[in-house]
């Protein structure tokens, strides 16, 4: 059976579900836990952590948050430790971050919560395995995901667009080789590069998403390759560390050297602003602010939305509207409960209407 005809048969089996009538209870605030893989005050997972409390607040939805500080082992044990003294949540949010998801959703096996993965969801094969279960067929909702594959693309383009497409060779620096977002941005940019030829040569590289990791690359492949031009990361902690790596091999940013990465934290978009950056994408970290909005129809007696893939992700220009938004990150302004989840492209950052 082709892939598309399995995925057509769960989203089937989840419509079946839900428009049976079998909604959860609306007797009480929502309980909802969400497993963040990333550190609190990590750029990326910060925002997604803000923006999700923003939501949670307004929808008044009961969330706790879990921090697996990019330790895959301690994530899985703070899940379990959850599970095991807390009081069971009506909900789970997911992320099958380095492939750890089959692994999470089998910790959650003897509770009676609904999960939702968000960002990165399991492979086909585990979906459809997962599916084959009477249990996860009842309590495994369809969640949020962005287009990293368009992203990777998008920012390939414009990286190439910006610095004038002279040749030159490109270094692609993707975050892990496991995590299904590195794995999608990776292919995207490939594919752009692939479909417009013209570049000498294309390096390759893991950054770890972390800056040190991505200097240490970086640095690494600029001596064995001095004509690298376009330098195309997966996130800001990556591109920080190629910066670093450009400015020892005396490259001038936005001259000799062109950097596009993805993310929205506030660093990022000021070095946007300055030229420190080329390109920048970003917008995904609304995803589980928008599954809180799933969950919150579904508690008021909607049907959960099938709909998973959104278009989440932008370029970021300066001095727009959006940048300014991003920016000021005023995520309690938003109206969460007009937030349309069957409009596309969709409006995470709907403003209140003023009374």
């Amino acid at each position: 059976m082709k892939w598309t005809q399995r995925l057509t048969s769960l989203t089937f089996l989840w419509c079946l579900f839900f428009n049976s009538g079998l909604l959860a209870s609306t007797d009480s605030t929502p309980r909802v836990v969400f497993v963040n893989p990333g550190h609190a005050d990590e750029s990326f997972w910060q925002d997604v952590d803000d923006y999700a409390k923003a939501a949670a607040k307004a929808l008044n939805i009961d969330l706790e948050i879990i921090h697996g500080e990019r330790d895959t082992e301690l994530m899985q044990q703070r899940l379990s430790e959850r599970v095991a003294n807390g009081k069971t949540p009506d909900y789970v949010i997911l992320v099958n971050e380095a492939q750890t998801g089959r692994s999470l959703l089998q910790s959650l096996s003897q509770t009676s919560s609904h999960v939702v993965f968000t960002l990165n969801n399991l492979t086909p094969d585990e979906l459809v395995e997962i599916q084959r279960e009477p249990e996860w067929q009842q309590r495994l909702l369809p969640g949020v995901f962005p287009n990293n594959f368009r992203i990777g693309y998008l920012t390939a383009q414009a990286l190439y667009r910006q610095g004038g497409q002279h040749a030159g060779e490109a270094l692609l620096l993707s975050g892990d080789s496991n995590t299904p977002a590195s794995i999608q941005r990776k292919a995207g940019a490939l594919a752009f590069i692939e479909q417009v030829g013209g570049l000498d040569g294309v390096r390759h590289g893991y950054g770890e998403w972390q800056e040190s990791s991505a200097y240490a690359e970086t640095n690494r492949l600029l001596s064995l390759y001095p004509n690298i031009r376009y330098i195309w990361t997966a996130n800001d902690h990556m591109a920080y560390g190629a910066q670093r790596a450009l400015k020892k091999s005396d490259k001038v940013i936005g001259e000799e050297a062109f950097i596009s990465t993805i993310n929205t934290s506030t660093r990022v978009l000021n070095e946007l602003e300055q030229g420190n950056i080329t390109v920048l994408g970003g917008g995904h970290f609304t995803a589980v602010g928008l599954t809180l909005v799933k969950i919150h129809q579904h508690r008021t007696g909607k049907l959960w939305p099938q709909r998973t893939k959104f278009t989440l992700f932008h370029l970021i220009e300066p001095d727009t509207t959006l940048f300014h938004v991003l920016l000021d990150k005023q995520w309690n302004n938003i109206d969460f409960r007009a937030i349309d989840l069957s409009s596309n492209p969709i409006d995470p950052y709907l403003q209140r209407k003023e009374e």
